[in-house]
């Protein structure tokens, strides 16, 4: 990969639990940016850039959706944004670090997040966990702050220690505004550029998803979900033929849509898999070279917004964020 010129390009990704204040944290340092949602529903259903000035520093802000999405399993949201970070990496723009975002209301750590805690760290990797915050947010909800400052010590003692040992920083978003948000993007700036391991994985041992490391821990889980509902379904099938045999067709009809539903999930669930199991590399490496070798003035940003489908302002240069905000 020749950064060449390009080299000053950078970008911070802002990742995190749908509900954690992604959105709004990036609208703090761009107001209207991006759409906030009012509940604990996913607002962002893909990456979405925002190009933003922090002093004298153009930076590009990267809201993506959580791994918890409403209406995508953790395996789609783990292509699309493996996709975008492989362009990212491929066309050239440095990737200066990542904030995650975690709700400091949350009385209680469930399994879903513990496993999107997982996914994260080993999207990342060990090596780029240095250029990493750890953001508490919505402070302003807590009835006390000293409520806020134990559940702060849980996560760091019992959640967020292997990430500390290896560089991660915790800090909280309190009291949120932008000259902190902005602050924060600073400290990352003043970062060396990093390299993800899921982008090692696949754009430089040219992996499938499905065999890198967050790929096959994402993978387990689908397949445990898999057999849970061949399970649900041999059962539901045996129901079926007992209330057909006593001639109750009202519960018959009641257990073929539970069957229909319970088969429709597993669809997706192995849709979700197959994805897995293609090859980004060779894909992405492609459009790269395609998109400079007819557009050699084209600078990394451009090349990138091209392959992921930005809309780029002609006279300015700059990426547009996905819902048609300038600078």
């Amino acid at each position: 990969m020749d950064l060449g010129e390009e080299s000053e390009t950078s970008m911070i990704l802002v990742m995190g639990m749908t509900g954690s204040g992604k959105s709004r944290f990036v609208n703090y340092l761009k107001p209207g940016a991006t759409v906030e949602g009012s509940k604990l529903r996913s607002e962002t259903s893909e990456c979405q850039i925002v190009p933003v000035r922090v002093g004298r520093e153009l930076v590009y802000v990267v809201d993506t959706p959580g791994f918890d999405d409403t209406d995508r399993s953790d395996a789609e949201v783990l292509d699309d944004i493996t996709h975008f970070l492989a362009a990212q990496y491929e066309s050239g723009v440095k990737l200066r670090g990542i904030i995650f975002l975690h709700r400091i209301t949350d009385v209680r750590m469930p399994g879903s997040t513990l496993t999107h805690f997982h996914i994260f760290e080993e999207l990342c990797g060990e090596e780029a966990l240095g250029n990493v915050i750890l953001l508490t947010t919505r402070w302003d909800e807590l009835s006390h702050i000293n409520i806020g400052k134990q559940r702060e010590q849980e996560l760091r003692d019992e959640y967020w220690d292997s990430m500390i040992d290896h560089g991660s920083q915790v800090r909280k978003f309190h009291p949120a505004g932008r000259d902190l948000a902005q602050g924060l993007i600073l400290r990352l700036l003043d970062k060396e550029d990093i390299v993800l391991q899921v982008q090692k994985d696949v754009m430089v041992q040219g992996k499938p998803l499905e065999v890198t490391s967050v790929g096959r821990f994402v993978v387990e889980r689908l397949e445990k979900r898999l057999e849970t509902l061949a399970k649900e379904i041999d059962k539901l099938e045996v129901d079926a033929e007992t209330a057909k045999s006593q001639g109750n067709h009202r519960l018959r009809r009641k257990i073929d849509k539970k069957i229909d539903k319970a088969k429709s999930t597993r669809q997706a669930i192995l849709a979700s898999k197959r994805r897995l199991t293609v090859s980004i590399q060779s894909d992405v490496k492609e459009k790269v070279r395609k998109e400079r070798s007819t557009s050699r003035w084209k600078d990394g940003i451009s090349i990138f917004a091209s392959i992921v489908g930005l809309t780029i302002s002609a006279t300015t240069n700059i990426i547009l964020p996905l819902l048609g905000v300038g600078l």
